[in-house]
């Protein structure tokens, strides 16, 4: 455990290529590390093989999107932003986050399941805090005009 802090506060704070964790030096790839890539696709790259890539956003708005080559072999993602991206077999991912969401009729992005189906919104505190409900059952069957959260903080603010 005392590893993985120490882990994360060092690589968290390093944007040099060579990467000193302990004793083990990362050689982060500087074309794909450290940048957004935020909602772009690169299957047709073809110099993704054997890289590690430190920091870099690669989230999607829709589960599961491929965003790399299906053939695309021993990356090492590090402290990169994998939500919402497939990750073929045969690469690692240390640190990263990878959550499934989708947003649903509420304006409001939920983590879901295998199926899709909402477990609980993403900002589950700011539901909490508005006294919004954070049960599935209860997102609106229709879609919304905006945001729960939005609407419910503007008539909050109203109501002082």
């Amino acid at each position: 455990m005392r590893f993985l802090l120490i882990f994360f506060l060092l690589t968290s704070i390093c944007y040099a290529k060579d990467i000193q964790v302990g004793d083990n030096i990362y050689n982060a790839d500087e074309k794909y590390s450290w940048k957004d890539f935020t909602g772009q696709i690169l299957t047709d790259r073809k110099d993704l093989n054997d890289k590690i890539i430190f920091g870099s956003c690669f989230s999607q708005e829709i589960p599961d999107t491929k965003v790399f080559p299906d053939d695309m072999k021993n990356v090492i993602f590090v402290n990169c932003n994998l939500d919402n991206v497939y990750i073929p077999a045969g690469n690692i991912v240390m640190g990263s986050t990878q959550r499934r969401f989708k947003v649903m009729n509420d304006w409001e992005d939920w983590i879901v399941d295998k199926d899709n189906k909402p477990i609980e919104p993403i900002d589950k505190e700011k539901f909490i805090e508005l006294g919004i409900s954070v049960d599935p059952k209860d997102i609106p069957k229709e879609k919304l005009s905006k945001s729960i959260t939005e609407a419910k903080s503007e008539e909050l603010a109203k109501n002082k």
